[in-house]
């Protein structure tokens, strides 16, 4: 708060008493000892007085020690200026105030009477004018934070116009001169004249001391950190003192390093271990502050990726598996399941799970962890699930008919998991049932006719057992084998016979009642639909010559289908009787029938499974003296065109053909 003592001296000066014919002489000052700020302005305030019967003639205001009559401000420029006048005022003004200025004025005026006699008169005391500046006071200059400062502006003089003093404190404003100093308060002050701030006092400092504040420990490079890299740690604040010391710790309370005066600790090739809060403790003449936590999440791609099972051990057929994946990394991961030999994943999450497994869930399994640094694949786990025999079959290596004295081997076969451990043969004759063997094989020699029933097999390993279907085994004598086939000789002989009649028979009664008719069309046809057409020949030399003398010794027969018939008009049936070549055995005979375009006379349903180039043949053979087994071979292909080659059936010739051979026992 500043104090100003203000003192007016007005000394007047009477050399006369006021009279109104009589003359009183005088020069009064408001103030003879004025202080004014330099750099400001000064009045000088004065009256005159003189008496009635003087006249005014010239009036001065000059230095004390001046000599001549002249007003000392005729070379100031304009910087003074006389506000008084010829009467009684004789006030004068001065500004920009410089020290040049700091002198002692005197008033002087001079007069004329009635009777024309001139007169002077001078102030007996001069006005000393005194410059002084502004002095800027913080009290204390040092202080800590909390602590009371007052400012106080002063001079060396009382200053005669008494200015309102303003302070500022860098350039801002103050508002109080007495205050608790904060960190805040710290800077430059200056006091001045309101309204003048160019005149002010020199600025002075404060420094207000504190202990660390907004102590922070920052990360570089900010963002994801990724295991490898290297990492700063850097500590900072704003303290006053500067800081001594920031020490680095971990969470934990272990001290890292101490980071004067670089204030950063790097972590180089950053691992997992260094992950956790870190902190930093800034230190001053003041006291200690430590910094808030600041979290170290390393990251990094998944690691360690691995499958295991639930429940472990076997894995057997129908119960509830569980394959759960897992991994090491940061952030978390995303999982997706395989199946070896699989070209798009399984499912996807943590956990694949198999309700009911089966043997299609057998194989080798793996996952994918995967986030956004990378992804690693797990090992591979097999599934392996176990369950018992099924599918169990009885395989027979044996010649039809079974003779005594012959052998047969019969095979079991089965699907397991693990392999079966046993297989166990078991006849049955009638209800009742025996074990005749083990093993994979039950082999069966020297047959006699107690041998014959029916056999299986049960197949068995540690999850259980399956049996079979039954096979029955006929062991016959020598006598009824001869017999049994040539019973089957006889009846084949029979019925091919009766078909070829037949077939015939249908022909020539379809054919007979347009036979002129079609006589014409028959010829052009004929050559185009001959007996063993392209189809049957070929540009081999050697094989032309063979047909040319099988040809020699067949018998054609050749007839038209008649044009009312479903079938193409040109259809045609082919015969062909062929007797065996000279060196062939004398005792077979070849019967060849080639059918075309003949099936539509037949019901389709009935040939719904055959192709039209599809042939049947049928071979018999007598049982020979020397032979042992007697045999009997049968084999029957249904023909019927393609759906396109149906659709054009009208339009194209079926070439189907039917052989049947026949060997006729020796004599």
């Amino acid at each position: 708060m500043w104090l100003f003592e203000t003192t007016s001296v007005i000394m007047v000066i009477t050399l006369t008493s006021p009279g109104d014919c009589g003359g009183n002489w005088g020069v009064t000052f408001n103030n003879t000892a004025p202080c004014a700020l330099k750099g400001s302005s000064v009045m000088f305030g004065c009256s005159y007085d003189y008496p009635s019967d003087q006249t005014i003639t010239n009036t001065f205001w000059k230095f004390k020690n001046q000599i001549d009559d002249t007003n000392f401000f005729e070379q100031y420029g304009g910087r003074v200026e006389y506000l008084g006048n010829k009467k009684h005022n004789c006030t004068l003004r001065m500004d920009n105030l410089n020290s040049n200025d700091e002198n002692s004025y005197l008033f002087r005026f001079k007069t004329v009477d009635n009777n024309g006699q001139p007169n002077a008169w001078s102030s007996k005391t001069s006005v000393s004018l005194t410059l002084t500046g502004l002095t800027a006071e913080v009290n204390p200059a040092t202080v800590r934070e909390g602590e009371k400062v007052t400012l106080k502006c002063s001079t060396t003089c009382t200053l005669s116009n008494h200015p309102t003093i303003v302070w500022f404190r860098d350039g801002q404003s103050v508002s109080k001169t007495e205050f608790q100093a904060n960190s805040e308060d710290s800077g430059r002050y200056r006091c001045a004249d309101q309204g003048q701030d160019l005149l002010s006092s020199a600025p002075v400092s404060l420094d207000v001391q504190y202990a660390p504040k907004n102590v922070t420990l920052s990360v570089n490079p900010s963002g994801d950190v990724v295991k490898g890299n290297s990492v700063t740690l850097t500590c900072s604040c704003s303290a006053n003192p500067p800081v001594l010391a920031y020490i680095l710790y971990k969470e934990s309370g272990q001290s890292l390093a101490t980071l004067t005066p670089s204030q950063s600790h790097t972590i180089h090739r950053i691992s997992l271990t260094d992950s956790g809060g870190y902190y930093c403790l800034a230190k001053n003449e003041v006291s200690d502050v430590k910094s808030n936590v600041t979290s170290l999440n390393v990251q990094y791609p998944p690691e360690d990726t691995s499958v295991s099972v639930s429940p472990s051990g076997p894995v057997v057929e129908g119960i509830f598996v569980n394959l759960t994946c897992s991994s090491h990394a940061n952030p978390a991961v995303s999982y997706t399941w395989y199946k070896v030999n699989g070209s798009c994943p399984i499912q996807s999450g943590t956990q694949l799970i198999l309700e009911k497994v089966s043997p299609a869930n057998s194989g080798r399994y793996y996952c994918e962890a995967q986030n956004k640094h990378g992804a690693l694949n797990s090992s591979l786990l097999l599934l392996d699930v176990l369950y018992p025999p099924r599918n169990t079959l009885v395989s027979v290596s044996f010649s039809v008919p079974l003779l005594e004295g012959s052998s047969v081997n019969l095979t079991c076969s089965s699907h397991a998991n693990p392999a079966v451990e046993n297989y166990t043969w078991f006849k049955k004759d009638g209800t009742d049932t025996s074990q005749t063997g083990s093993g994979e094989v039950l082999a069966l020699t020297s047959l006699t006719s107690s041998d014959s029933g029916q056999y299986f097999c049960e197949a068995r390993n540690r999850e259980g057992a399956h049996n079979s279907t039954v096979v029955s085994l006929t062991i016959q004598g020598a006598n009824q084998a001869t017999k049994t086939f040539q019973m089957s000789v006889y009846i084949s002989s029979a019925a091919t016979v009766f078909m070829v009649i037949i077939l015939f028979v249908f022909l020539w009664m379809w054919k007979s009642p347009i036979k002129l008719c079609q006589k014409t069309a028959v010829d052009k046809e004929d050559d185009q639909n001959s007996v063993l057409s392209s189809r049957r020949t070929s540009n081999d030399p050697a094989t032309q010559e063979t047909r040319t003398e099988e040809q020699e010794n067949a018998l054609y027969a050749n007839v038209q289908l008649p044009p009312s018939h479903t079938h193409h008009q040109d259809s045609s049936l082919y015969s062909v009787v062929k007797p065996p070549a000279q060196q062939n055995p004398p005792d077979l005979h070849y019967a060849t029938f080639d059918f075309q375009q003949f099936h539509s006379s037949i019901d389709k349903a009935q040939l719904s499974g055959l192709h039209e180039d599809d042939v049947v043949y049928s071979t018999m053979k007598p049982r020979q003296a020397n032979m042992t087994d007697n045999l009997q071979y049968a084999s029957i292909q249904f023909p019927l065109p393609s759906p396109s080659a149906r659709s054009e059936e009208r339009s194209e010739v079926d070439h189907s053909v039917i052989y049947s051979t026949i060997a006729k026992p020796e004599a």
